[in-house]
């Protein structure tokens, strides 16, 4: 067990001793607030607002596939991020072991390691981000979100944008009529300490307001020896109301440091197993001995870059939003909000799996006899490795850390810096049989830094947790050292793959139309269009590769310093590229929803729907200088048959789905030294989701969602011609999670068991990621109506998962390695929230 984790279990049980305390004068909640608790049976009767044309529609009779979260199933999930939180949505599949930020989920099929894409996720019916990039950085989970709505498919294209395979919905909590206050305590036995708050209050007869956010600082899940999570949010919001309507004013503001983790080093594919030095549960390759990377520019000096800084977000959002009844009839809707988003993300990646190798090894390899061929002359005869941090030399490194392995980690910087301002006008007719909505979606961004990557260089690193930089350098007879492969660490400020820079703005103009016919008492039929008009306009420079850094040669071309890796540097270009470009996208939909009887009804939904181009695409792909264009739109046609059941003891709901995406751009790496070759490809899906709540007895209920699919690729050619057909990469064809829980007096004790079925870390599907299985455990407790204690413990068994192999490896070549990079899930962690409600 790691040191920190021992010293932060006190904290655990004197929360829980505290808890205690503070509640000697509790009391039993009544037995029909306990009744309540238990019978949510899938909230079939609550009221949706998301993917919904109208207003008073309950899931029950909706005709699309929508799961929501209440805010006791919030805080229950305790999330670790928002990634974390959607692995309770079907037919999602979530890689969520980087971290808090900066993980991937997958709609219905679609292959791991795409981030939030087409998936439109929104804050109060508007858009966090126009084309999503980076979402998970600025929508954050705490006790200011009142519940969340997931809509998979449906109108989800219809109704937000970029979105076309889902669109998932946090809710607000407004201020009620009666002053209000929660405070929520919360620490894990990893280093976490975080506090959250929301407090409401009337401040006159038409007007309130709240006031929340939280702050947390953490060591990390995985153990970086320095704080890698730190900083927090603050929300505030006004609102006012009349008899016609409400006017909300909102303000938010996050300010907030995470870490990434990388796969790390394991062994044994077909079972994982950590290696010698590398906890596979805990443990990672950073720390301080790569804490303080420092990177040589072309006028000699250094930059150093801090891991703590890690991915810092800055956001600030002010929003309104105005619900109007003009009359019996019409409905006006309008919101709007200004974003400002500051994103550095500064993280260390690995690549293909070639680069664990055996130290002395590396030391036999051709860079290394041209450098003792080169330094001959001077006396040199050997090459040592030399621990950066202290100058020592290693003489015997067969069994260095106990694998005796060297490895390559490869900085990556990116920057966002962007204003952002969305705006939705909608108006509803609400008529006996029909009601139609119609409206205007307004999206426009101006960005001074888009994120493209840049690549500053390459570092040598030994392979144990919180690895030490190393240099390679050639000695003489007396072990003194004559010259250097590396510097600092570094194998060279000149990796080759890119310093491009871009900026560029976006507008966009969206125009939807939704009807809904009550054909009869039970038949209801619903049909929408949505029309997209995208102009892009951006500017990119590329890298000049190379260029010589001032000093490093005499006048004669002779190295001044013996240092082969400290003579030339990658920089932007100063070449400034400009592209400009109008797409016009539609997307449309039809539906249905059939009441059989009070408790049964069937829907069905046939949607074609779309993905525009990407403004930070140009940037990305300018290394083909003038033939750089934006992506191309992303088309997505889906069909979804279900059924519904609500009764007194089960709640149900059963979705068949095909699910089609054109024209996807598969990027695949065909070198070591970061070569790709894109193909464009299409992958069908068909499958099952479904839910389930069944109130086995009075005390014991058993909820189970999932789905079963088959996740195809097609359209391969040439050299890729033999992934015809094959599982989609990192996408499972089961996924199961079932929860029982037990309610007694005073609260409930819960276990979560989920089960992830098998997938690919390569298109050939031969780098199988084993399936896996993992148990949560939590417990609830009411002390009374003021206090509530939850402790949770996650992944209980310390199970060894992988939630993808090594996305930087070679195609066709990733099995069959003795030591490979993959990225585990978390291990156990136990955390503990006290919550006080006034």
């Amino acid at each position: 067990m790691n040191q920190h984790t021992l010293q932060y279990k006190k904290h655990l049980i004197a929360l829980a001793i505290s808890s205690v305390l503070f509640s000697s004068q509790a009391f039993a909640a009544t037995e029909s607030q306990q009744q309540s608790d238990k019978k949510q049976l899938l909230d079939l009767e609550r009221i949706v607002v998301t993917g919904s044309g109208g207003r008073g529609q309950t899931k029950l009779e909706s005709s699309v596939s929508i799961t929501t979260l209440s805010a006791e199933d919030l805080a229950r999930e305790a999330p670790l991020g928002t990634a974390d939180l959607l692995e309770t949505v079907p037919g999602f599949w979530v890689e969520d072991s980087g971290g808090e930020t900066n993980n991937n989920v997958a709609p219905r099929g679609l292959r791991g390691g795409e981030g939030f894409r087409y998936i439109g996720v929104e804050e109060d019916g508007l858009p966090v981000v126009y084309d999503g990039v980076w979402v998970d950085f600025y929508q954050r989970q705490d006790i200011t979100i009142e519940h969340m709505e997931a809509v998979r498919g449906g109108t989800s294209g219809l109704l937000t944008t970029n979105g076309p395979a889902a669109l998932v919905n946090f809710i607000t909590r407004k201020p009620d009529s009666v002053e209000e206050a929660t405070i929520r305590l919360t620490t894990a036995d990893y280093g976490m300490y975080r506090s959250e708050f929301f407090y409401g209050t009337p401040i006159s007869d038409d007007w309130k307001m709240s006031l929340g956010g939280f702050y947390r600082r953490s060591n990390g899940v995985r153990d970086t020896e320095f704080t890698a999570d730190h900083g927090g949010q603050l929300r505030m919001s006004l609102v006012r109301e009349f008899d016609k309507g409400q006017l909300t004013l909102s303000a938010k503001h996050l300010n907030d440091h995470t870490t990434f983790f990388v796969p790390i080093p394991l062994q044994n594919q077909d079972d994982p197993e950590g290696i010698p030095g590398v906890d596979p549960q805990h443990g990672t390759l950073i720390g301080n001995g790569q804490r303080l990377l420092q990177y040589l520019q072309q006028d000699g000096s250094y930059q150093t870059r801090d891991l703590k800084d890690g991915q810092h977000t800055k956001f600030s959002t002010l929003g309104y939003n105005l619900d109007w009844e003009l009359n019996d009839r019409w409905l006006l809707d309008t919101a709007g909000r200004y974003s400002r988003f500051e994103n550095d993300m500064y993280i260390l990646l690995n690549f293909d799996n070639s680069t664990l190798i055996n130290a002395n090894e590396r030391l036999d390899q051709q860079d290394v006899t041209a450098m003792l061929t080169q330094f001959a002359d001077e006396g040199a005869v050997a090459a040592r490795y030399r621990y950066v941090d202290n100058g020592e030399l290693l003489t015997d490194v067969s069994n260095l850390n106990g694998n005796g392995l060297v490895t390559t980690s490869y900085p990556l910087y990116s920057q966002y810096q962007a204003e952002q301002f969305v705006n939705k006008l909608s108006f509803t007719y609400e008529g006996d049989q029909h009601t139609v909505t119609m409206g205007w979606l307004f999206a426009y961004v101006d960005a001074d830094a888009l994120p493209v990557d840049q690549w500053q260089s390459q570092f040598l690193t030994e392979v144990k947790d919180n690895a030490r930089l190393l240099d390679i350098v050639a000695v003489d007879n007396n072990q003194q050292v004559i010259g250097q492969l590396t510097d600092r660490g570094s194998t060279g400020y000149a990796p080759g793959w890119g310093q491009a820079t871009a900026f560029g703005t976006s507008t966009s103009h969206s125009f939807f139309i939704n009807e809904q016919f009550q054909v009869t008492d039970n038949l209801r039929i619903d049909g929408g269009l949505r029309l997209e008009w995208l102009e892009l306009d951006s500017t990119a420079s590329g890298t000049e590769f190379a260029q010589p850094v001032d000093g490093a040669f005499d006048a004669d071309g002779n190295d001044t310093d013996n240092n082969l890796a400290n003579n030339y540097v990658d920089t932007p270009s100063r070449q400034f590229l400009s592209k400009t470009r109008s797409e016009t996208e539609t997307a449309w939909t039809v539906g249905f929803n059939y009441r059989l009887s009070e408790s049964v009804s069937t829907f069905g939904r046939y949607a074609d729907a779309f993905e525009m181009p990407r403004l930070m695409s140009f940037g990305q792909n300018i290394h083909a200088q003038n033939e750089a264009d934006f992506n191309d739109s992303v088309n997505l046609t889906f069909g979804e048959l279900g059924a519904r059941y609500s009764g007194a003891d089960l709640g149900a709901s059963v979705t068949l789905f095909r699910t089609k995406f054109n024209d996807l751009v598969e990027r695949n790496f065909t070198g070591n030294d970061g070569q790709v070759a894109n193909q464009v490809i299409d992958t069908i899906t068909d499958g099952v989701e479904f839910e389930a709540v069944w109130q086995a007895l009075d005390d014991i209920q058993l909820t189970l969602t999932g789905v079963v699919q088959d996740p195809k690729m097609e359209g391969f050619t040439g050299a890729f011609a033999h992934w015809q057909g094959k599982q989609v990469k990192r996408t499972p064809k089961v996924q199961l999670r079932l929860t029982p829980t037990y309610y007694f007096d005073d609260g409930d004790v819960y276990l979560t068991i989920h089960h992830l079925g098998e997938r690919y870390s390569d298109g050939e599907n031969k780098f199988v990621l084993p399936d896996y299985t993992t148990v949560d455990m939590g417990v609830n407790y009411r002390f009374n109506d003021t206090a509530a204690l939850h402790v949770k413990a996650t992944n209980l068994t310390d199970e060894l998962g992988l939630t993808e192999g090594n996305p930087r490896a070679v195609n066709d070549v990733q099995a069959g390695y003795d030591y490979y990079y993959a990225r585990p899930i978390l291990g156990r962690t136990v955390s503990a929230s006290l919550t006080l409600n006034f």
